[in-house]
């Protein structure tokens, strides 16, 4: 498998990382923590205008039908300047889920508005237990006169405070994955949003449908149909998340770098003492296996190949590696990287957050587990 980047993906993050540190000061980072959105919108437009939203959406709904390692790419940057966007909620989660699974007639709605930037949306998934199973999904989707009706709770829902439209994945059946997906606006009668208290800055929102009620022509495929839709949205995320932690994971490395250069203590910079040395040489390892493995899940994704292993263990290391690597920035740093002001803090609660996405670091160890257990050709892959 190739990760070479070629000279336009290595422009790509070029671009991505010079716009990122542009507009993600570390004091306009954390205004933006405490804003309505969690984001800014004029930052958005200008990233549409530089075709990010539709990066990776077919070039007839007005993507540039580009694959999921130059979106990766952006993504690093993004995670490296902390700058906070609506491209997870609305472009990586709701709108490769309707290019998954939505008619031509939906898509040909939704799909051009994501790419210029005009249409927010968001995909309400995680319930109470937090887990990405199919069975721990309980919002009740019934059939309602000649219309259907949504009844229950969502957690952790990106971006729900500025989203035009809701992609609800909802339980329609009894069996563990007899789940649906209803498209509705996120304006409907019946929708109550609540902003709740992030790790990492970010704007999630719990919702509470109280017997929403939506036309038959809401619903995205065939009821009871969703369920390998969502499995796809969500790999495409741990792959994605892996990618912004290792973004997380460069800009703790490199102020820590900076900082041992230029911090004196008894006459000479920490720098030069080899156990300073030895902690920036392991964080330095871990960081380029991370970035490896992110990019390696990702051009797997992009070949429509079983990518379940590659996923899993760029997401297991990511999730254990780059929060080890902010701990290890902050010990170097001493008191300094604590400070509220100081930029390192950014990066270590970001990490938190992003590990926990899509699935922990156990979660993903257990998918490989399972592979290796119940189809081992799937874990060794195509180099045995």
């Amino acid at each position: 498998m190739n990760i070479t980047l070629s000279e336009e993906q290595a422009l790509i993050s070029d671009t991505a990382l010079a716009f990122a540190r542009e507009h993600a000061p570390a004091a306009r980072v954390r205004e933006l923590e405490t804003s309505e959105h969690g984001f800014d919108r004029h930052t958005w437009k200008q990233m549409a205008e530089m075709g990010w939203s539709g990066a990776v959406l077919p070039e007839r709904y007005g993507g540039a039908g580009l694959g999921l390692l130059e979106l990766s790419l952006i993504v690093e940057a993004l995670g490296q300047a902390s700058l906070p966007s609506p491209l997870f909620a609305t472009v990586i989660e709701a709108g490769l889920l309707l290019a998954d699974a939505a008619s031509e007639t939906v898509k040909s709605q939704w799909l051009p508005r994501i790419a210029t930037g005009e249409a927010l949306l968001t995909v309400a998934l995680l319930e109470s237990s937090g887990r990405l199973a199919p069975e721990d999904v309980a919002l009740q989707l019934s059939a309602k006169n000649d219309g259907l009706q949504l009844h229950g709770t969502k957690l952790f829902v990106r971006d729900a405070g500025a989203a035009t439209a809701i992609v609800c994945v909802a339980r329609s059946g009894p069996a563990p994955t007899d789940l649906s997906l209803v498209l509705i606006p996120a304006d409907a009668s019946g929708i109550s949003r609540t902003r709740m208290i992030a790790a990492g800055g970010e704007a999630l929102w719990q919702l509470e449908f109280q017997h929403v009620r939506c036309e038959r022509s809401a619903l995205i495929g065939g009821l009871n149909t969703a369920w390998p839709a969502v499995q796809a949205m969500i790999a495409r995320g741990a792959a994605l998340k892996a990618a912004e932690l290792t973004g997380i994971g460069q800009a703790a490395l490199d102020l820590t770098v900076d900082y041992a250069r230029n911090r004196i203590q008894f006459g000479r910079p920490i720098g030069s003492f080899q156990g300073v040395q030895h902690h920036c040489a392991e964080m330095a390892r871990d960081l380029a296996v991370t970035r490896l493995l992110a990019r390696q899940a990702a051009v797997r994704l992009s070949s429509g190949r079983d990518a379940r292993r590659e996923v899993s263990m760029a997401k297991a290391k990511a999730s254990d590696a780059i929060p080890a690597l902010t701990r290890t920035a902050h010990q170097i740093h001493g008191a300094v990287g604590y400070y509220r002001d100081y930029p390192l803090e950014l990066s270590y609660h970001r990490a938190i957050a992003a590990a926990a996405s899509y699935g922990t670091a156990a979660d993903h160890r257990r998918t490989l587990a399972r592979l290796l257990r119940e189809e081992p050709q799937a874990f060794r892959g195509d180099n045995p």
